[in-house]
């Protein structure tokens, strides 16, 4: 490739816009120690002198983490408008309510909402549609001994809305606490289940339980098995939770059907249905296997279970509608088919195809199918923008006019009610809560209070790359309109691309304490994402990964040769499985960037097998006892591509101590192994002690984040000249 387009990194001035009273006197990061461990395997020969921070127990580790704190702190405070961000980010956030998640039953709403000033969402219910919330659950008012907030990670209102069971955790854990409280007066049923991470309670007709799943009894926090064998009960109102019916867990076998070791077996129930749906749901995997039997049979514990698909085919999505089954299947079809099955028979190979296969993909992660008494509702991919679509019972196919280019992040309906609420957001549109109507009308419902503040000033471009390899790849950038693009303005350029998950269009309010600094935010949408569906997350997975930083880094190459940034302003990030993006774009191409942002991100992919969430995510990235896909976690593996004596870019690795998707060890690890070898710029490792991934962090923490990320970003490059490309 031609590289005389591209800005060249000015490595001298790296630090230039980082606090001079820390780094111009030469203060360093706490040193870690290091070990002799070394992997030898297929010709590999893989050191790994930070192998001891894998063990928590390790007495170096904690203090370690908190000097690395305490200097990361010390330097992000000194950064240029650090605080004047900060405050802008909390002005934005504080006054916005903010609704998450909307359930109807019987004549109840339900929302989950974070008002205005709160630090976490918490539970309302609307008792008449129109009518005043009414708070039922308030995770603030929990007080934990250590001081840790509380979060509100799931819940699930019964079909008549008398009852709702939901989960809290404390610090970000993410390991609920199974609850039930009844709705007319606030009261809670006796019972306290834990290990309920993930419990997705579906309710039977009458209220009298429900079936749920939980982590196996004596599994050890932490530990690479955790979620293995992980067993779906049924729990009766009042009834001790050691007294809850076995359905089924991972290993079983099942009327000649294998659930895996792997698979959390989850039962599904559907208001006006009797049947129930087993789903030996593998962690990440996109295919998953949906088993039918009569629910009342379920309940009395003499099933015999019907597979209506297995693995081989290929279904991404279901949902009941009485006795009609309704599957998503990319068998033949990989930009996805929808059939309709009887629960009774639920024979795939005589299923009704209601929706063909179509040019654009069906949307699989975030609405899958969704059923309404109108019909079923579903959604397709554009390559990042996604539209509306309904499927009638009587198999009529209807678009829904979508108001802007949106992403829908979630579809919440039920089959005895017409219509479904739909969670979306535009690049510069808030988050809202819209209605999609039996006559196709979308409304905004407002259960999402709308922003005082306006985002008129800004405007989305797409940008098509080209790739090494040809192959076009998109990129989303947002900006102040009639931005001057002379290279000039700082960016701060994101990649995720994985798990078939795309990157649709979403909206922050704390976008705008970046935007509005002339900086330039921009998203490339690489394979293995979900953007042009199962072909183009099959391009970035497991061996194929290396499409995907590629393609960040050509995308990024293309961002600045159409001038919206130069290398001396561009920092990039990856967040969770995103760390394997700007991992390796920083390994690979250490020139390209002023600096990279590590955000609990996965790095030391050659040691998957050896965490908490290991299993659930080999089908997505590989199984490290299987030698071919050993390979490819070594070739993605960024952590052990840093080489001493390079001039890498500032880097911000970030990571909460009670995550439980990516181990805090593998920022650390990086972070560790980059002050060590780089000779370029800064390395700070951010480390929040009573935070996890990020989900269920209180509007402070992520509020503080944002804050020195942007601050961190906008720091590079403020005092040095800038090239042009030639």
């Amino acid at each position: 490739m031609d590289r005389r387009y591209f800005v060249r990194a000015m490595v001298a001035t790296v630090a230039v816009g980082l606090p001079k009273t820390l780094f111009a006197q030469g203060a360093k990061p706490p040193l870690a120690k290091t070990g002799s461990a070394v992997d030898t395997r297929l010709g590999f020969t893989l050191p790994d002198p930070y192998r001891w921070m894998e063990d928590p127990k390790d007495p170096a580790w904690e203090p370690w983490m908190r000097a690395q704190a305490a200097y990361a702190r010390k330097a992000l405070d000194a950064l240029p408008d650090r605080d004047a961000i900060a405050r802008r980010i909390s002005a934005l956030t504080g006054d916005l309510p903010v609704t998450s998640r909307v359930e109807r039953a019987g004549d109840k709403v339900f929302v989950e909402f974070r008002p205005g000033g709160a630090s976490v969402a918490k539970l309302y219910v609307i008792d008449n549609v129109g009518g005043e919330k009414r708070l039922l659950v308030d995770p603030e008012a929990i007080k934990n001994p250590d001081g840790a907030h509380t979060s509100l990670d799931w819940w699930h209102a019964s079909n008549d809305g008398a009852l709702i069971a939901y989960g809290l955790s404390p610090a970000g854990s993410e390991e609920s606490v199974l609850r039930v409280l009844r709705v007319a007066d606030g009261s809670h049923f006796p019972e306290a289940i834990d290990r309920a991470r993930f419990a997705n309670p579906q309710w039977l007709p009458d209220g009298s339980g429900f079936f749920y799943v939980r982590v196996r009894e004596g599994a050890v926090r932490g530990a690479p098995d955790y979620y293995l064998n992980t067993v779906a009960w049924l729990h009766r109102l009042g009834t001790d939770p050691k007294e809850d019916s076995r359905i089924v867990g991972g290993g079983d076998t099942v009327d000649g059907y294998k659930v895996l070791p792997i698979d959390f077996p989850f039962v599904f129930t559907a208001p006006g249905s009797d049947f129930a749906a087993l789903v030996p749901y593998g962690g990440v995997r996109r295919e998953n296997s949906v088993l039918v039997a009569p629910l009342a049979d379920v309940a009395a514990g003499r099933a015999r279970w019907k597979a209506a698909a297995r693995l081989e085919d290929q279904a991404t999505a279901f949902t009941m509608h009485g006795s009609d089954l309704y599957l998503l299947s990319e068998k033949g079809a990989p930009l996805g088919r929808i059939l309709k099955l009887d629960a009774a028979n639920p024979d795939i190979t005589r299923a009704l195809v209601v929706v063909p296969e179509a040019r654009t993909p069906v949307e699989t992660a975030d609405v899958g199918l969704v059923a309404a008494s109108d019909g079923v509702y579903f959604a397709r991919q554009n390559g990042g923008p996604m539209t509306l679509h309904r499927v009638a019972p009587s198999g009529a196919v209807s678009d829904i006019a979508m108001p802007f280019d949106a992403g829908i992040f979630a579809a919440y309906g039920s089959p005895d009610k017409p219509g479904v609420d739909v969670r979306m957001a535009g690049w510069v549109q808030p988050f809202g809560i819209w209605r999609a109507q039996p006559d196709g009308r979308l409304i905004d419902t407002g259960l999402s209070p709308k922003p005082s503040f306006s985002t008129a000033a800004y405007k989305s471009t797409r940008l098509i790359a080209t790739a090494r390899d040809g192959t076009k790849v998109p990129v989303s950038i947002i900006a102040k309109r009639g931005l001057k693009r002379d290279g000039s303005a700082p960016a701060l350029g994101q990649c995720y691309s994985s798990y078939g998950i795309s990157a649709s269009p979403v909206f922050s309010p704390r976008f705008l304490a970046f935007l509005e600094r002339g900086g330039v935010l921009f998203e490339v949408h690489a394979r293995g994402g979900g953007e042009f569906g199962a072909p183009w997350w099959r391009a970035g997975q497991k061996a194929n990964k290396h499409h995907t930083w590629q393609d960040f880094i050509d995308g990024t190459e293309a961002v600045i040769r159409a001038g919206w940034t130069s290398t001396p302003r561009l920092t990039i990030m990856g967040t969770s499985a995103g760390g394997i993006a700007v991992g390796n774009a920083l390994a690979e191409r250490p020139d390209l960037f002023a600096a990279a942002v590590d955000n609990v991100g996965w790095t030391n992919t050659s040691r998957a097998g050896v965490e908490q969430n290991s299993a659930p995510n080999f089908p997505e990235f590989g199984d490290p006892t299987n030698d071919a896909e050993y390979r490819g976690l070594v070739a993605m593996d960024a952590y052990q591509k840093i080489k001493d004596g390079v001039r890498y870019p500032a880097v911000l690795a970030i990571t909460g101590m009670t995550d439980p998707r990516v181990a805090p060890w593998h920022p650390a690890k990086f972070a560790a192994r980059l002050q060590k070898a780089s000779v370029g710029g800064p390395v700070l490792l951010r480390v929040t002690f009573d935070a996890g991934h990020g989900v269920g962090s209180t509007r402070q923490q992520s509020d503080d984040q944002w804050a020195d990320i942007f601050a961190f970003a906008l720091s590079q490059g403020r005092a040095r000249g800038l090239q042009r490309p030639a």
